[in-house]
Protein backbone atom coordinates (compact mmCIF):
# COMPACT_ATOMS: atom_id res chain seq x y z
CA UNK A 1 0.00 0.00 0.00
CA UNK A 2 2.91 1.95 1.20
CA UNK A 3 4.48 1.50 -2.48
CA UNK A 4 1.12 2.58 -4.33
CA UNK A 5 0.55 5.91 -2.55
CA UNK A 6 4.09 6.82 -3.42
CA UNK A 7 3.57 6.28 -6.61
CA UNK A 8 0.66 8.22 -7.11
CA UNK A 9 1.76 10.85 -5.33
CA UNK A 10 4.92 10.77 -7.75
CA UNK A 11 2.29 10.96 -10.65
CA UNK A 12 0.49 13.91 -9.08
CA UNK A 13 3.76 15.79 -8.58
CA UNK A 14 4.33 15.29 -11.82
CA UNK A 15 1.65 16.23 -13.42
CA UNK A 16 1.48 19.42 -11.01
CA UNK A 17 4.71 20.42 -12.37
CA UNK A 18 4.13 19.64 -15.93
CA UNK A 19 0.91 22.12 -15.48
CA UNK A 20 3.05 24.32 -13.44
CA UNK A 21 5.65 25.02 -16.90
CA UNK A 22 2.88 24.90 -19.40
CA UNK A 23 3.15 28.13 -21.30
CA UNK A 24 -0.41 30.55 -20.46
CA UNK A 25 -2.98 30.83 -22.89
CA UNK A 26 -1.97 33.66 -25.42
CA UNK A 27 -3.70 37.15 -24.91
CA UNK A 28 -5.71 37.81 -28.31
CA UNK A 29 -6.12 41.41 -29.55
CA UNK A 30 -8.32 41.35 -32.46
CA UNK A 31 -7.49 44.96 -34.71
CA UNK A 32 -9.87 45.72 -37.76
CA UNK A 33 -10.72 48.80 -39.98
CA UNK A 34 -12.26 49.56 -43.46
CA UNK A 35 -8.66 50.35 -45.61
CA UNK A 36 -7.20 47.24 -47.10
CA UNK A 37 -4.06 49.41 -47.82
CA UNK A 38 -2.81 53.36 -46.29
CA UNK A 39 -1.38 54.85 -43.69
CA UNK A 40 -3.97 52.69 -41.47
CA UNK A 41 -2.62 49.34 -42.70
CA UNK A 42 0.63 50.45 -42.11
CA UNK A 43 0.28 51.34 -38.75
CA UNK A 44 -1.70 48.59 -37.89
CA UNK A 45 1.15 45.80 -39.45
CA UNK A 46 3.47 48.01 -37.03
CA UNK A 47 1.98 47.50 -34.07
CA UNK A 48 1.32 44.08 -34.55
CA UNK A 49 5.50 43.26 -34.30
CA UNK A 50 6.00 45.64 -31.93
CA UNK A 51 3.11 44.68 -29.78
CA UNK A 52 4.35 40.73 -30.17
CA UNK A 53 7.80 41.53 -30.30
CA UNK A 54 7.42 42.95 -26.42
CA UNK A 55 5.41 40.53 -25.32
CA UNK A 56 5.36 36.94 -27.17
CA UNK A 57 2.07 35.89 -25.59
CA UNK A 58 0.19 38.38 -27.31
CA UNK A 59 -1.54 37.65 -30.55
CA UNK A 60 -2.46 40.57 -32.74
CA UNK A 61 -4.74 39.66 -35.44
CA UNK A 62 -5.22 42.49 -38.17
CA UNK A 63 -8.76 42.16 -40.21
CA UNK A 64 -8.22 45.10 -42.89
CA UNK A 65 -10.54 46.18 -45.71
CA UNK A 66 -13.48 45.79 -44.05
CA UNK A 67 -13.51 41.80 -43.37
CA UNK A 68 -15.30 42.57 -39.90
CA UNK A 69 -17.60 45.03 -40.86
CA UNK A 70 -17.84 48.74 -41.51
CA UNK A 71 -16.41 51.25 -39.51
CA UNK A 72 -19.59 51.56 -37.93
CA UNK A 73 -20.41 48.09 -37.46
CA UNK A 74 -16.71 47.89 -35.71
CA UNK A 75 -17.86 50.42 -34.05
CA UNK A 76 -20.48 48.55 -32.47
CA UNK A 77 -18.50 45.28 -32.04
CA UNK A 78 -15.73 47.22 -29.98
CA UNK A 79 -18.95 48.41 -27.63
CA UNK A 80 -20.12 44.44 -27.14
CA UNK A 81 -16.80 43.39 -26.63
CA UNK A 82 -16.55 41.39 -29.81
CA UNK A 83 -13.59 43.36 -31.36
CA UNK A 84 -10.43 44.76 -29.73
CA UNK A 85 -9.05 47.30 -31.38
CA UNK A 86 -10.33 50.38 -34.34
CA UNK A 87 -8.47 53.33 -36.34
CA UNK A 88 -11.16 54.66 -37.20
CA UNK A 89 -12.18 57.73 -39.17
CA UNK A 90 -14.21 60.89 -37.28
CA UNK A 91 -17.25 60.65 -39.32
CA UNK A 92 -19.21 57.32 -38.25
CA UNK A 93 -18.14 58.74 -34.45
CA UNK A 94 -20.08 61.73 -35.47
CA UNK A 95 -23.36 59.71 -35.18
CA UNK A 96 -22.35 58.68 -31.25
CA UNK A 97 -21.56 61.83 -30.57
CA UNK A 98 -21.90 65.35 -32.65
CA UNK A 99 -18.25 66.79 -31.34
CA UNK A 100 -16.89 64.63 -33.55
CA UNK A 101 -17.92 66.16 -36.67
CA UNK A 102 -15.48 69.42 -35.26
CA UNK A 103 -12.96 67.28 -37.04
CA UNK A 104 -14.97 66.57 -40.28
CA UNK A 105 -15.60 69.89 -40.97
CA UNK A 106 -13.87 71.41 -44.05
CA UNK A 107 -10.75 73.08 -43.56
CA UNK A 108 -10.69 72.91 -39.69
CA UNK A 109 -7.17 72.07 -40.01
CA UNK A 110 -5.29 73.98 -43.18
CA UNK A 111 -2.05 71.94 -43.35
CA UNK A 112 -0.18 69.21 -41.13
CA UNK A 113 1.37 71.06 -38.59
CA UNK A 114 -1.87 72.69 -37.10
CA UNK A 115 -3.64 68.94 -36.69
CA UNK A 116 -0.29 67.87 -34.88
CA UNK A 117 -0.60 70.26 -32.52
CA UNK A 118 -4.32 70.29 -31.86
CA UNK A 119 -4.84 66.90 -31.49
CA UNK A 120 -1.44 65.97 -29.83
CA UNK A 121 -2.34 68.41 -27.21
CA UNK A 122 -5.44 68.90 -24.40
CA UNK A 123 -7.96 69.29 -26.98
CA UNK A 124 -7.25 65.93 -28.63
CA UNK A 125 -7.41 64.54 -25.33
CA UNK A 126 -10.64 65.78 -24.85
CA UNK A 127 -12.14 64.73 -27.86
CA UNK A 128 -10.55 61.53 -27.63
CA UNK A 129 -12.08 61.00 -23.73
CA UNK A 130 -15.54 61.70 -24.70
CA UNK A 131 -16.42 58.29 -25.89
CA UNK A 132 -15.53 56.74 -22.45
CA UNK A 133 -18.97 56.60 -21.21
CA UNK A 134 -19.70 54.62 -24.27
CA UNK A 135 -17.37 51.68 -24.01
CA UNK A 136 -14.95 53.18 -26.03
CA UNK A 137 -11.25 53.76 -24.84
CA UNK A 138 -8.74 56.41 -27.16
CA UNK A 139 -5.24 56.22 -27.18
CA UNK A 140 -4.26 58.41 -30.08
CA UNK A 141 -4.42 60.24 -32.88
CA UNK A 142 -3.37 58.57 -36.09
CA UNK A 143 -4.25 59.90 -39.78
CA UNK A 144 -4.51 59.16 -43.26
CA UNK A 145 -3.58 62.76 -44.56
CA UNK A 146 -6.10 65.38 -46.38
CA UNK A 147 -9.09 64.39 -48.70
CA UNK A 148 -8.74 65.25 -52.20
CA UNK A 149 -11.61 65.21 -55.46
CA UNK A 150 -11.38 62.58 -58.28
CA UNK A 151 -13.99 62.03 -60.99
CA UNK A 152 -14.58 61.29 -64.41
CA UNK A 153 -16.05 64.12 -66.05
CA UNK A 154 -13.93 67.21 -65.90
CA UNK A 155 -11.20 68.47 -63.88
CA UNK A 156 -11.89 70.43 -60.63
CA UNK A 157 -10.43 73.32 -59.66
CA UNK A 158 -12.69 75.78 -58.55
CA UNK A 159 -16.32 75.15 -56.31
CA UNK A 160 -17.99 75.69 -59.68
CA UNK A 161 -16.81 72.79 -61.24
CA UNK A 162 -18.67 69.94 -58.76
CA UNK A 163 -22.22 71.08 -60.68
CA UNK A 164 -23.82 68.44 -61.28
CA UNK A 165 -21.13 65.60 -60.03
CA UNK A 166 -22.74 62.66 -58.43
CA UNK A 167 -19.98 62.20 -55.80
CA UNK A 168 -19.79 59.46 -53.54
CA UNK A 169 -19.06 60.62 -49.26
CA UNK A 170 -19.30 59.14 -46.30
CA UNK A 171 -22.82 58.82 -44.51
CA UNK A 172 -21.56 62.26 -42.71
CA UNK A 173 -24.28 65.35 -42.92
CA UNK A 174 -21.53 67.65 -42.46
CA UNK A 175 -20.37 66.47 -45.84
CA UNK A 176 -23.66 66.04 -47.62
CA UNK A 177 -24.36 69.24 -46.99
CA UNK A 178 -20.97 71.24 -48.38
CA UNK A 179 -20.80 69.05 -51.32
CA UNK A 180 -24.41 69.95 -51.46
CA UNK A 181 -23.73 73.39 -51.40
CA UNK A 182 -20.97 73.13 -53.84
CA UNK A 183 -23.66 72.04 -56.77
CA UNK A 184 -22.69 68.19 -56.23
CA UNK A 185 -25.12 65.27 -55.61
CA UNK A 186 -23.98 63.60 -53.14
CA UNK A 187 -24.31 59.77 -52.66
CA UNK A 188 -23.43 58.57 -49.60
CA UNK A 189 -22.07 54.45 -49.12
CA UNK A 190 -19.63 52.34 -47.69
CA UNK A 191 -16.06 52.52 -48.40
CA UNK A 192 -15.85 49.07 -49.78
CA UNK A 193 -18.29 49.93 -52.64
CA UNK A 194 -16.43 52.61 -54.03
CA UNK A 195 -14.40 51.04 -56.89
CA UNK A 196 -17.89 49.37 -58.18
CA UNK A 197 -19.87 51.82 -57.71
CA UNK A 198 -16.58 54.00 -59.97
CA UNK A 199 -16.41 51.07 -62.69
CA UNK A 200 -20.38 50.89 -63.14
CA UNK A 201 -20.64 55.20 -63.03
CA UNK A 202 -23.09 54.79 -60.05
CA UNK A 203 -21.11 57.95 -59.70
CA UNK A 204 -18.81 59.94 -60.98
CA UNK A 205 -16.32 60.86 -58.79
CA UNK A 206 -15.75 60.37 -54.80
CA UNK A 207 -13.52 62.02 -52.10
CA UNK A 208 -10.61 60.47 -50.08
CA UNK A 209 -6.55 61.19 -49.53
CA UNK A 210 -3.78 60.41 -51.80
CA UNK A 211 -3.28 56.51 -50.21
CA UNK A 212 -6.57 55.21 -49.95
CA UNK A 213 -6.95 56.84 -53.89
CA UNK A 214 -3.62 54.96 -54.96
CA UNK A 215 -3.90 51.49 -52.54
CA UNK A 216 -7.80 50.98 -53.63
CA UNK A 217 -6.84 51.75 -57.07
CA UNK A 218 -9.97 54.54 -57.18
CA UNK A 219 -7.51 56.22 -60.33
CA UNK A 220 -8.20 53.45 -62.57
CA UNK A 221 -11.73 54.51 -62.86
CA UNK A 222 -10.99 57.98 -62.87
CA UNK A 223 -9.76 61.06 -65.01
CA UNK A 224 -9.37 63.84 -63.02
CA UNK A 225 -7.68 63.89 -59.07
CA UNK A 226 -7.67 67.34 -57.81
CA UNK A 227 -5.15 68.24 -54.66
CA UNK A 228 -8.47 70.27 -52.82
CA UNK A 229 -7.39 69.51 -49.05
CA UNK A 230 -10.67 70.18 -48.04
CA UNK A 231 -10.70 68.02 -44.97
CA UNK A 232 -7.90 66.56 -42.49
CA UNK A 233 -9.00 63.13 -41.83
CA UNK A 234 -8.12 62.12 -38.34
CA UNK A 235 -8.02 58.98 -37.61
CA UNK A 236 -8.26 57.85 -33.42
CA UNK A 237 -7.44 54.71 -32.76
CA UNK A 238 -10.00 53.28 -30.03
CA UNK A 239 -10.26 49.96 -27.85
CA UNK A 240 -13.03 48.10 -26.39
CA UNK A 241 -13.41 49.18 -22.81
CA UNK A 242 -15.34 45.80 -22.28
CA UNK A 243 -12.22 44.19 -23.67
CA UNK A 244 -9.83 46.73 -22.27
CA UNK A 245 -10.95 46.15 -18.16
CA UNK A 246 -10.30 42.70 -18.64
CA UNK A 247 -6.50 42.97 -19.60
CA UNK A 248 -3.54 42.87 -17.12
CA UNK A 249 -2.24 46.30 -16.39
CA UNK A 250 1.04 45.42 -17.70
CA UNK A 251 -0.81 44.61 -21.09
CA UNK A 252 -2.52 48.13 -21.00
CA UNK A 253 0.42 49.77 -20.34
CA UNK A 254 1.59 47.99 -23.58
CA UNK A 255 -0.82 48.86 -25.47
CA UNK A 256 -1.63 51.89 -24.50
CA UNK A 257 2.31 53.34 -24.96
CA UNK A 258 2.52 51.24 -28.13
CA UNK A 259 -0.43 52.99 -30.14
CA UNK A 260 0.91 56.86 -28.80
CA UNK A 261 4.32 55.95 -29.50
CA UNK A 262 3.23 54.88 -33.03
CA UNK A 263 1.38 57.99 -34.17
CA UNK A 264 4.65 59.40 -35.25
CA UNK A 265 5.57 56.62 -36.94
CA UNK A 266 2.33 55.98 -38.52
CA UNK A 267 2.14 59.87 -39.86
CA UNK A 268 5.14 60.60 -40.84
CA UNK A 269 4.77 56.77 -43.29
CA UNK A 270 1.99 58.03 -44.73
CA UNK A 271 3.66 61.53 -45.57
CA UNK A 272 6.57 59.42 -47.09
CA UNK A 273 5.07 57.55 -48.99
CA UNK A 274 2.49 60.87 -50.57
CA UNK A 275 4.50 61.08 -53.56
CA UNK A 276 4.72 57.66 -54.72
CA UNK A 277 1.20 57.82 -54.53
CA UNK A 278 0.64 60.86 -56.60
CA UNK A 279 3.23 59.10 -58.98
CA UNK A 280 1.31 56.18 -59.27
CA UNK A 281 -2.08 57.67 -59.33
CA UNK A 282 -0.76 60.22 -62.50
CA UNK A 283 -0.31 56.91 -64.39
CA UNK A 284 -4.15 56.46 -65.13
CA UNK A 285 -5.38 59.97 -64.07
CA UNK A 286 -4.79 63.79 -64.47
CA UNK A 287 -3.52 65.14 -60.81
CA UNK A 288 -4.36 69.20 -60.69
CA UNK A 289 -1.89 70.61 -57.80
CA UNK A 290 -4.37 73.53 -57.08
CA UNK A 291 -2.91 76.81 -55.99
CA UNK A 292 -3.65 78.68 -52.35
CA UNK A 293 -6.14 80.84 -53.75
CA UNK A 294 -7.91 78.23 -55.80
CA UNK A 295 -8.18 75.95 -52.21
CA UNK A 296 -8.92 79.62 -50.92
CA UNK A 297 -12.05 79.13 -52.82
CA UNK A 298 -13.30 75.82 -51.78
CA UNK A 299 -12.73 77.41 -48.15
CA UNK A 300 -15.12 79.52 -48.78
CA UNK A 301 -17.53 78.34 -50.09
CA UNK A 302 -17.32 76.10 -46.51
CA UNK A 303 -19.00 79.22 -45.03
CA UNK A 304 -22.91 77.60 -45.36
CA UNK A 305 -21.55 74.53 -43.81
CA UNK A 306 -20.35 75.86 -41.17
CA UNK A 307 -23.20 78.09 -40.26
CA UNK A 308 -25.46 74.47 -40.82
CA UNK A 309 -23.31 72.74 -38.52
CA UNK A 310 -23.27 75.37 -35.41
CA UNK A 311 -27.43 75.28 -35.82
CA UNK A 312 -27.09 71.60 -36.31
CA UNK A 313 -24.90 69.65 -33.89
CA UNK A 314 -25.66 72.72 -31.45
CA UNK A 315 -23.58 74.61 -28.55
CA UNK A 316 -21.24 71.42 -27.77
CA UNK A 317 -19.96 71.66 -31.51
CA UNK A 318 -19.76 75.31 -31.86
CA UNK A 319 -17.58 75.28 -28.48
CA UNK A 320 -15.43 72.89 -29.37
CA UNK A 321 -14.98 74.15 -32.87
CA UNK A 322 -13.90 77.95 -31.20
CA UNK A 323 -11.44 75.14 -29.21
CA UNK A 324 -10.23 73.44 -32.55
CA UNK A 325 -9.55 76.66 -34.32
CA UNK A 326 -7.62 78.89 -31.48
CA UNK A 327 -5.51 75.99 -30.53
CA UNK A 328 -4.30 75.53 -34.52
CA UNK A 329 -3.95 79.15 -34.41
Amino acid sequence: MLKKASLATLVLLAVAISLAGAAPSKIIIKIGYGTAGGPIHEGALEFEKRIEKANPNIDVQVFPGGQLGSEGEIIGQLQAGITDLLPTTTGPLGQIDPIFYVLETPFVFLDEEQADKVLDGPVGQKILKALEPKGLIGLAFWENGFREMTNNIRPIKAPADLKGLKMRTQQNRLHIKYFTDLGASPTPMAFTEIYNALATKVVDGQENPYSLIATNKFYEQQKYVSQTDHVYSAVPVYFSKAKWDKLPKDVQDLVKTTIYDLRLWQRQRGRDMQKDYIAEISKKSKVELLTLAQKAEFQKAAAPAYAWAKKEFGKAYEELLDEVLEAAK
